[in-house]
């Protein structure tokens, strides 16, 4: 199978890239080489390759960034899913999809399923969910997969500003108030590899089980690595960034549990496994 991954450089791209490249001939492409906002250059990519799967991991994905440069957001999270899904119907490929969490507003108090209708806090959320709306009103062989609080090998977050202050003894500032599903991006990408293989459409949620807080996640962190700094705890209003975060948007994989094909192990497991693959070889 050929398969173009856009954004195939980043956090989850590289990971997806590095599962499927055996038994396939895979091409990613990092911002520098394709800039999904411009469609010319989404068609000649696709053209070109002729592709049997895209799977599209571009985005500004910064929150904070998309708050403070909306037209940017929408010309890549949004404009850029919607030419992605002119190419593929152009060649028939089917279109593999990275979504978020933050489509959703937070104001549940159990995991959010693909059958709950999204309401963005911040314009990440809504650009995303945008480019979602592009897909399925131009797509028909699609799959669009919303994951959470991505963790991996590519690219400093969370989980290694926490263990990165762990071992420097410096503070870590944890927010209570945003709760969410902790997933390692190897572990999306090996759930992907198994769904591609299907003739599956539609929305998935693909998370880790189970869900956190900030501080629960920092709480869980020390207790692996055995070592402890001074946690501040604040909440989104004291913490004091340009963009609001939903207070709960952890995920559950309803869509794959009702197909029977729901592996992702749970938020622990996984970040005790990442942990000991990036930082104990």
């Amino acid at each position: 199978m050929r398969i173009i991954i856009f954004g195939g450089t980043g956090l989850l791209g590289s990971d997806i890239a590095k599962v499927l490249k055996q038994g396939n001939d895979v091409i990613p492409f990092g911002s520098t080489d394709v800039d999904i906002s411009k469609l010319e250059a989404v068609m000649h990519s696709v053209n070109f390759h002729k592709p049997d799967l895209v799977i599209n991991c571009a985005a500004i994905s910064d929150v904070d960034k998309c708050e403070e440069n909306k037209e940017l957001a929408y010309r890549v999270n949004a404009m850029g899913a919607k030419n992605v899904a002119i190419a593929c119907n152009k060649t028939k490929s089917r279109l593999i999809h990275i979504s978020t969490d933050y489509v959703f507003g937070g104001n549940k108090n159990t995991p959010y399923t693909e059958f709950d209708i999204p309401s963005p806090v911040n314009i990440y959320g809504a650009t995303k969910l945008a480019g979602e709306e592009f897909i399925k009103t131009i797509s028909t062989n699609f799959l669009i997969i919303r994951t959470a609080w991505l963790f991996g090998e590519r690219r400093n977050h969370f989980v290694d500003y926490v263990i990165k202050s762990l071992h420097q003894g410096n503070e870590i500032i944890a927010v209570k108030d945003m709760t969410s599903s902790p997933t390692f991006s190897l572990d999306v990408a090996e759930m992907i590899k198994e769904l591609i293989h299907t003739d599956e459409v539609g929305i998935f949620h693909m998370c880790n089980k189970g869900y956190c807080s900030r501080v629960e996640l920092v709480e869980e962190i020390e207790r692996i690595l055995k070592k402890h700094t001074n946690v501040t705890v604040v909440n989104q209003s004291q913490w004091k960034r340009p963009a609001k975060r939903p207070v709960f948007s952890a995920l559950r994989n309803y869509h794959l549990e009702l197909i029977n094909k729901d592996n992702m192990p749970g938020w622990r497991d996984a970040l005790k496994r990442y942990i000991k693959y990036k930082y104990r070889g």
